[in-house]
């Protein structure tokens, strides 16, 4: 998933932030969001959890649960 996520990234970069979290290094963070899924992608708004994509999925499916998310 990394080049589809490095992809939407690039794409949508003045419309959003794509930031990475190394579950290992930050276990008490995950924890606190519940991202249990691998991989796990959780959309914030004002710091506030809008919405969560769990699995791997083509790009075209990823980019528009994270649009239908950001409505």
């Amino acid at each position: 998933m990394r080049p589809t996520v490095d992809a939407v990234a690039l794409e949508y970069r003045d419309s959003f932030i794509v930031a990475r979290l190394d579950i290992d290094a930050n276990r008490e963070t995950n924890k606190k969001y519940g991202g249990n899924g691998i991989p796990a992608y959780i959309v914030f708004r004002s710091g506030e959890v809008i919405g969560r994509v769990l699995g791997a999925m083509p790009k075209r499916v990823f980019e528009q649960q994270i649009l239908d998310i950001l409505e």
